[in-house]
């Protein structure tokens, strides 16, 4: 199955054309595979790029904790937080099962059209106002779990 055929329906590419699929999918340099209990990515270590899961499903774990705190399949975006603020990952990223990546760095994006890349931003500003919403609804949660009201 070639790298087209996978990225159909994944939902960061939902407002690209066909010819802006086949643009991305030529970049197919970038896919990497790895294996059920892989790291992908070491919380500490400085990387600078975003990677799209295009097979399979990754846990999110901290160190000194068992349990993920949260697993991704095929479609989702991570490592965005340390692309955009370049600072250390945060967290352990494990492959569950053999897995494909599209790993996004900057010569990756030097090679894309500006159209492409402008679709790619806003996917991610999308992304990330979703997963802030999410957030503070959890720390709402957790406010009223603690007996905390009127938070700021």
């Amino acid at each position: 199955m070639s790298i087209l055929d996978m990225i159909g329906d994944i939902p960061m590419l939902k407002h690209f054309s066909e010819k802006d699929k086949e643009d991305f999918a030529k970049l197919d340099h970038s896919v990497q595979g790895f294996n059920n209990g892989d790291v992908i990515i070491k919380e500490g270590n400085a990387y600078t790029c975003l990677y799209l899961l295009i097979r399979g499903s990754i846990s999110i774990i901290k160190t000194g904790y068992s349990t993920p705190l949260a697993t991704l399949k095929a479609g989702s975006i991570f490592g965005e937080v340390s692309f955009l603020t370049k600072k250390p990952r945060k967290n352990n990223v494990i492959a569950v099962d053999n897995v494909l990546i599209l790993k996004m760095d900057q010569s990756f994006f030097d090679k894309l059209p500006h159209e492409i890349n402008d679709k790619i931003k806003n996917y991610l500003i999308e992304l990330l106002g979703e997963r802030l919403d999410a957030m503070n609804k959890a720390l709402d949660k957790i406010a009223r779990f603690a007996g905390i009201s009127g938070l700021p």
